[in-house]
C-alpha cells in the first residue's frame, strides 16, 4: 500500500488550503469566496507511530487535538473510502485562519485532511467526489468548494446524489476587508436564530439580488453594488447576535462595494476598491462603540484553491523551524 511504501522514506505530503467567506449576503448556503489566508499541513506517514497532531497558528485555544479534529477525521475518512490502512504518523499544522469566526476554518481542515488522505492512499479522486465527502463530514459545501477550487464558487448538492459547482476568478483589485470582533457565534446558535419559514416577498428579494450578483461576476464585469448584500434570509437574524454588526452592514463609504456577514459570523467582510485601511478602521470603530474589541485583515481573493505536493521531510522541517523563529 502507498503508506507502507512511504513510511520512513523521508518524504511526506504538504497541503495548502485557503480560507473562505461564505453566504456573501444574498448567496446564503450556496456561494463562497476563497481568500489569501491559508491553512498549511504536512503529513508524514509512519507505521511505527500513532497518529499525532501538532499546531501553530491563530486561535490555538480553539484547536482540538482529540478525535473531534476535522483534519484527522477527514484523513481517516479518505483512507477508509479508498481501502487504505488506518493512517499512522504525524500531522503538523500551521494556520493563519482564525477558528470559529466565519472564515471557513472547518472547511479548510476537511479539505486538507481529504487531500492528505487521498495521497496517503496513493489515489486520485475527482473534485466532485472529494467535495461530496467534504459535505458528508462537515456539511458546509459552499466553503469547501471555494477552498478546493479557489475564486468565487457557487455549489449545489441538496436533493442530488452528486455535487455541482460553478467557478469564476475573482479580481484581486477588489480587496476583502475582514473585521473580527472578540465575540464568537457558534454554528448551532446562528442556525437556531433563523426562522422556519420565509415570505414570498423576502425570497423574491434575495433571488433577484443573487441572480444579478452571479450574472455580473460570471460575465467578468464585477459591477458589485451594495444592494447585492441586502439579504433577508439570514443576515437580519444573525446581525442581532453580535453587538455592532447591524450598523456595520449599513455602512456606506467611498470605495466600499458592500458589507456582509462572513459565513455565520462573527466576522464581517467588506468588498473594497479603494481606501481599504480607512474602511477597516470605520468598521472597527462601529464595533468599538458597542464594546467589541476587534482585529482586522485586508486580503485579495485566492484564485488558485487548494494544492498538495510530495516533499522531503527534512526540507519541511527546516522551513517550519525558520517560521518558528520569526
Amino acid at each position: 500500500m502507498a503508506n507502507a511504501q512511504q513510511s520512513g522514506s523521508g518524504y511526506g505530503w504538504r497541503v495548502v488550503v485557503p480560507a473562505t467567506s461564505a453566504n456573501l449576503g444574498c448567496a446564503f448556503d450556496c456561494g463562497g469566496l476563497a481568500l489569501q489566508l491559508y491553512l498549511r499541513a504536512f503529513f508524514t506517514a509512519d507505521d511505527r507511530a500513532a497518529l499525532t497532531l501538532e499546531y501553530q497558528g491563530e486561535t490555538p485555544e480553539r484547536f482540538p487535538f482529540d478525535e473531534s479534529n476535522l483534519i484527522l477525521q477527514a484523513l481517516r475518512f479518505a483512507a477508509d473510502q479508498l481501502h487504505a490502512p488506518a493512517p499512522r504518523g504525524r500531522v503538523t499544522v500551521q494556520s493563519a485562519i482564525p477558528i470559529g469566526v466565519g472564515l471557513g476554518s472547518s472547511a479548510a481542515a476537511v479539505v486538507a485532511g481529504l487531500l492528505l488522505g487521498t495521497r496517503y492512499a496513493g489515489a486520485e479522486v475527482v473534485p466532485e467526489e472529494l467535495l461530496h465527502w467534504a459535505a458528508q463530514i462537515e456539511g458546509h459545501l459552499d466553503n469547501a468548494a471555494a477552498a478546493y477550487h479557489g475564486g468565487l464558487v457557487f455549489a449545489l448538492s441538496s436533493g442530488l446524489e452528486r455535487v455541482v459547482t460553478f467557478r469564476t476568478k475573482f479580481p484581486e483589485t477588489i480587496k476583502s476587508v475582514i473585521v473580527t470582533p472578540e465575540a464568537t457565534v457558534s454554528t448551532h446558535e446562528s442556525r437556531k436564530a433563523l426562522p422556519e419559514t420565509y415570505s414570498r416577498e423576502d425570497v423574491l428579494h434575495v433571488t433577484q439580488r443573487l441572480a444579478a450578483f452571479a450574472a455580473t461576476c460570471f460575465s467578468g464585469d464585477f459591477a458589485v453594488i451594495p444592494e447585492f448584500f441586502d439579504d433577508r434570509l439570514h443576515q437580519p437574524y444573525r446581525q442581532k447576535l453580535v453587538p455592532g454588526m447591524e450598523r456595520c452592514l449599513r455602512l456606506r463609504h467611498p470605495g466600499l462595494l458592500g458589507v456582509a456577514i462572513s459565513g455565520s459570523g462573527s466576522s464581517v467582510i467588506a468588498f473594497v476598491q479603494e481606501r481599504e485601511t480607512e474602511i477597516a478602521e470605520k468598521l472597527r470603530q462601529i464595533f468599538a462603540e458597542d464594546g467589541q474589541k476587534t482585529t482586522s485583515r485586508i486580503t485579495p481573493a485566492d484564485n488558485n484553491g487548494a494544492w498538495v505536493s510530495r516533499e522531503p521531510v527534512r526540507i519541511v522541517q527546516a522551513t517550519q523551524e525558520l517560521e518558528n523563529r520569526k
